[in-house]
């Protein structure tokens, strides 16, 4: 009998499910991200790190717009239009770093390595990215 068809089911699989999740989170706590055993292992950490790297870039980006906005704020009218600037120039980064990995790993899309490689660029280009905000921002300071 499938999930939810009655109400004693329903509350079964959602138990069953916290269940799976709980040890599926547990596991990966204990997972050594400096030395990944299998796939499944070397799939998770890349995520994690690539999820990593994606925070702080994201925090880097926060920093650089506010200070662009205070900059922006100080600057005659027709010199305005940084922070449009710097949204327009993340946007197409961010289309440019996925389009770049997509053609990186293009050749092994077809297995997991396809999903490994194209994963570790967009770490790569994305600490990368990152570099490049902080160093803007370091430009601006006072």
């Amino acid at each position: 009998m499938t999930c939810f068809r009655t109400l004693a089911f329903a509350a079964l699989c959602a138990t069953s499910g916290v269940l799976v999740l709980a040890a599926k989170s547990s596991a990966q706590e204990n997972i050594d991200c400096g030395y990944p055993l299998n796939n499944n292992e070397r799939t998770y950490c890349a995520e994690k790190a690539l999820k990593e790297a994606e925070a702080r870039m994201a925090a880097a980006y926060v920093k650089l717009h506010a200070r662009v906005v205070e900059l922006d704020n100080a600057l005659p009218e027709h010199l305005k239009g940084s922070p449009k600037a710097l949204e327009e120039a993340q946007a197409a980064w961010t289309d440019y770093a996925d389009k770049d990995c997509k053609a990186y790993a293009f050749p092994f899309m077809g297995g997991t390595r396809g999903q490994d490689l194209y994963r570790n660029c967009k770490i790569v280009l994305t600490m990368k990215r990152t570099e490049d905000l902080t160093a803007t921002l370091e430009d601006y300071a006072d």
